[in-house]
């Protein structure tokens, strides 16, 4: 299934070449068919700086800070005056009280060279939480704080309080709350179950169109429920349950609103965008074309982003030209020709090869350089859709008939220029592109 999307102004400028990217698929590893799926949002750097400048400002007690402080640092932004909220975090705390603990202890975590004093009172408070009397939350909050403080704890006891607690309180928040409690456990302890509820909870999720997908609760649930099984799926190194779909609509949900109610779901959004652009497992990536729609000799050069979720540029993708040739005579015009990487920007002087008028197919890879010398890739033409290895040494796909190989998951929207993608990380997009001069 391929779509195209034609730029306004059709072909009248004579000398000119428009580019336009071709669309969308998400292929099934049995090649059954393929699906167009519809990934429309992101956070543009304006909605991240927006959403910085909402968790910035002032705040007056313990779990507004955290919120803040932590939010900003999912983001990758300078926190304000780090000894002056350390300072504040030690005004604030109160020893005896499980929540106070936990934000001052995960705030002060999050800024350096702030240390919260602990005492075997506070201790004891602490340990005596982890238990299937305390409510999920408090469990939550005491391991929370216990790890940010460096304080031991019996990774298998918390478990069994944790399994205990979710069959008292098998509501979304407090599940979402055990996933992130386990995340801070010992590796060793027997994790598996708390595992299984990220199915559990996806199976909750609204399926709304198609396009988004979301728990009844709200942004600020989802949100977090994305941000903590990943979390818990990168400390086990298990690939969470989630389908290619799933995703791509949990994207949708999380990033479709531009303004934040509150703090908390400010924090929770930033939350998912840390998780969502740095895991182990699935990384939702944005390819845009840049500049201006048309290209010339004075303007000959084409040019690519490619982001994550937060609109950061991915340093380790590359971009290859495979094939560029004219519909008409299918003369190749370009062959083998790497996109060059300029401040962030994947560059190609087009003009160089001086094509003359008429319609183009460029075939590009973006793809990722990891450890191994094969990958897999999709493969496409004007007629059939494909998935193979690339041996990268020898520049081939091979074809792959029965495919068993589960390495692939893709999908790619076209939408003003900007396609969405998904990778693993051994995985290869092949961009099609359509070039036009009249």
């Amino acid at each position: 299934m391929k779509h195209a999307l034609r730029p306004n102004g059709g072909l009248a400028n004579f000398g000119c070449v428009s580019a336009e990217l071709f669309g969308v698929l998400l292929l099934s590893l049995a090649l059954a068919g393929a699906q167009a799926l519809t990934p429309s949002h992101h956070l543009s750097l304006s909605d991240v700086g927006r959403l910085q400048n909402l968790l910035n400002q002032p705040y007056d007690d313990l779990e507004s800070a955290y919120y803040s402080v932590v939010g900003l640092t999912k983001l990758g932004a300078a926190v304000p005056d780090p000894a002056e909220v350390c300072q504040f975090l030690k005004s604030q705390l109160d020893p005896g009280s499980v929540d106070s603990l936990f934000f001052a202890a995960e705030t002060s975590k999050a800024i350096s060279g702030c240390e919260i004093p602990v005492s075997n009172e506070t201790r004891d408070i602490l340990l005596a939480a982890v238990s299937e009397d305390s409510s999920m939350s408090q469990i939550h909050r005491a391991v929370g704080a216990l790890s940010s403080l460096g304080l031991p704890l019996a990774s298998q006891e918390v478990v069994g309080a944790l399994t205990a607690r979710i069959n008292k309180e098998d509501n979304v928040m407090a599940i979402i709350s055990a996933l992130q409690a386990a995340s801070r456990l010992s590796q060793q302890a027997e994790l598996g179950g708390i595992l299984e509820e990220i199915e559990d909870l996806t199976a909750r999720l609204d399926d709304l169109g198609g396009v988004y997908l979301q728990f009844e609760e709200g942004l600020e649930a989802t949100a977090l429920f994305v941000a903590a099984a990943y979390g818990l799926s990168d400390h086990v190194d298990m690939e969470p349950p989630l389908k290619e779909d799933q995703v791509i609509q949990l994207v949708n949900s999380i990033f479709s609103k531009k303004s934040w109610d509150s703090l908390s779901e400010a924090f929770s959004v930033a939350s998912a965008a840390a998780a969502l652009s740095n895991n182990r497992f699935h990384v939702p990536v944005v390819v845009s074309a840049q500049g201006p729609a048309t290209v010339s000799h004075n303007q000959p050069t084409l040019q690519l982003l490619v982001t994550d979720v937060m609109s950061q540029p991915l340093a380790s993708a590359s971009v290859l030209v495979e094939s560029a040739y004219a519909v008409a005579s299918k003369t190749a015009v370009l062959n083998q020709a790497p996109f060059t990487h300029n401040d962030g920007v994947f560059e190609l002087n087009f003009m160089s090869s001086q094509p003359p008028s008429g319609y183009y197919h460029v075939a590009s890879w973006v793809f990722f350089s990891y450890y191994s010398s094969f990958f897999c890739c999709l493969i496409l033409d004007t007629t059939k859709v494909s998935l193979g290895w690339l041996n990268r040494s020898e520049q081939k796909c091979t074809y792959l008939n029965p495919v068993w190989h589960i390495c692939l998951n893709l999908w790619v929207k076209t939408n003003q220029y900007v396609k969405f993608l998904f990778y693993e990380k051994r995985s290869i997009l092949v961009l099609w592109i359509s070039a036009v001069m009249g």
